[in-house]
């Protein structure tokens, strides 16, 4: 009986020093893979659609705006720089999880014979937060073949055991993302010079294709659908050869392959983050809405908006004042007009005729892609002219309302009744219902004077999330 006792108190024991040790290694562990899949277990099973590849999908592909705008239940498990092989194992351990009805693999890198990233922090920012199992197990066998790497991204307490004295109050309430794995990239620079060619597809016998074969076998045989992509961005040759090959796998294997690179879904000049490679949200917002209409109309994948998943949308409650909060940080106009480009926003957006934004074809363009299929006629007349301008988009109501100069109306939105004049001293006002304060000012409370005016609406509710003015050098007036 002793000895029977004497076994169960080392269980407890064991279980408690276990429970401990689980405790402590999260709490010390760095938080970052868990802001960005913190949620994935949670969610993972009702899942129809997960995204794999590099930070072109992490910062392209918004699976909440799927939720929003098809229905689509998804999550993006793509990370930067992720060799084929991470992708790889990032899908083997979801898999354990989620049953999904399609996976999609963007092909950028497939050329490479990396293993890891050589930024060993974004190795962390992907493994960390999958837990410990069989196959993640078996996923650090295969990428690292050194004891050291191997204990470091199964036991994580060896790494960060001496974080004791940097823990802070963000360690222990953890916030997880609510994005569902996506990032979005705030700026816009004018990309490099590159022309889209005709280019003959020359096979690559690299690591990166083995694991891409790896990749799409594995779907094949658990009857996954599998989607290949190479996502745009301002494509050199060898890049352009390297998107052509991927097309004659997804050939030899019968599944479809989007290569953006030859088609017209994103505007470069108005859609990069930087110069290279990646695309900043408005070009993602794009790329999200395109890849939705394909996986609804090619794959039926269903819209579940009306199946009494009350989680998603509560999650997509948070993610919209997750945006808001993103677009509420903005100093530069530039960036504050990337991030509006957003249809589950609607905006009045006011401009003095003596601003200089119209002396910048950036600014026209940008303003051009907040309602990329309407032709702004009277911008063009306020640019020419140097006159007053006016322009109100509801996206839920499919309206674009114009007014230059001396012009003014009222006009019915989803939102409010909406009423832009001249007033007695020659100064515009922007009214909303019955409001007798006008959105638009003449100077702010230190006596600056905005010359751009920006009210935007939040389409959950109609109710104004945020008013921005800027200065004369178009940067936001605090």
């Amino acid at each position: 009986m002793k000895r029977i006792k004497a076994i169960l108190w080392i269980i407890v024991m064991f279980l408690l020093m276990a429970a401990a040790y689980k405790t402590a290694a999260f709490y010390l562990g760095g938080k970052t893979a868990y802001h960005k899949n913190g949620d994935l277990l949670r969610v993972a099973d009702a899942c129809d659609v997960l995204f794999l590849g590099t930070s072109h999908v992490t910062t392209e592909i918004y699976p909440m705006e799927l939720w929003r705008e098809y229905g689509i239940t998804s999550y993006n498990i793509s990370g930067y720089g992720h060799p084929m092989a991470l992708s790889y194992w990032m899908m083997m351990n979801t898999l354990d999880y989620a049953d999904p009805k399609v996976v999609v693999v963007d092909c950028y890198v497939m050329e490479s014979d990396a293993m890891v990233i050589n930024d060993q922090k974004f190795m962390h920012f992907s493994l960390d937060s999958i837990p410990f199992s069989a196959t993640k197990v078996r996923a650090v066998f295969d990428i690292f073949d050194d004891f050291d790497s191997r204990a470091e991204y199964l036991w994580s307490f060896s790494l960060y055991h001496d974080r004791w004295d940097e823990l802070k109050r963000d360690d222990f309430e953890v916030e997880y993302g609510q994005t569902r794995g996506a990032i979005f990239e705030v700026g816009l620079s004018e990309p490099d010079e590159f022309m889209i060619k005709d280019v003959k597809a020359e096979p690559i016998n690299s690591v990166g294709v083995t694991y891409l074969r790896k990749i799409i076998e594995e779907c094949q045989d658990r009857n996954i659908e599998v989607v290949l992509t190479f996502l745009p961005f301002p494509a050199q040759e060898d890049q352009q050869k390297v998107a052509a090959y991927a097309g004659e796998i997804a050939r030899e294997y019968g599944v479809d392959y989007l290569n953006f690179l030859q088609m017209n879904v994103v505007d470069y000049e108005t859609d990069c983050f930087d110069s290279y490679s990646h695309l900043n949200v408005a070009g993602g917002q794009k790329i999200t809405s395109f890849m939705g209409g394909y996986l609804r109309d090619n794959y039926g994948v269903a819209d579940h908006r009306q199946d009494g998943l009350t989680e998603w949308d509560e999650d997509y409650v948070d993610y919209q004042r997750y945006k808001i909060n993103k677009i509420q940080s903005q100093e530069s106009l530039q960036n504050y007009l990337v991030m509006m480009a957003d249809e589950s926003f609607s905006l009045c957006l006011y401009v003095d005729g003596e601003s200089r934004i119209w002396e910048y074809e950036q600014y026209v363009n940008q303003v051009h892609n907040l309602a990329p299929e309407y032709e702004f006629p009277m911008l063009e007349e306020a640019i020419g002219r140097g006159e007053d301008y006016c322009l109100i988009i509801d996206n839920p109501g499919r309206t674009v309302t114009e007014y230059c100069g001396a012009e003014g109306g009222t006009t019915e939105t989803s939102f409010a009744q909406i009423t832009y004049k001249e007033k007695e001293d020659g100064s515009k006002g922007l009214y909303f219902g019955d409001s007798e304060e006008s959105f638009v000012v003449e100077r702010c409370e230190d006596d600056r004077i905005p010359t751009v005016q920006v009210v935007l609406i939040n389409n959950l509710d109609g109710t104004v999330v945020d008013v921005q003015r800027f200065d004369e050098a178009l940067r936001v007036n605090k």
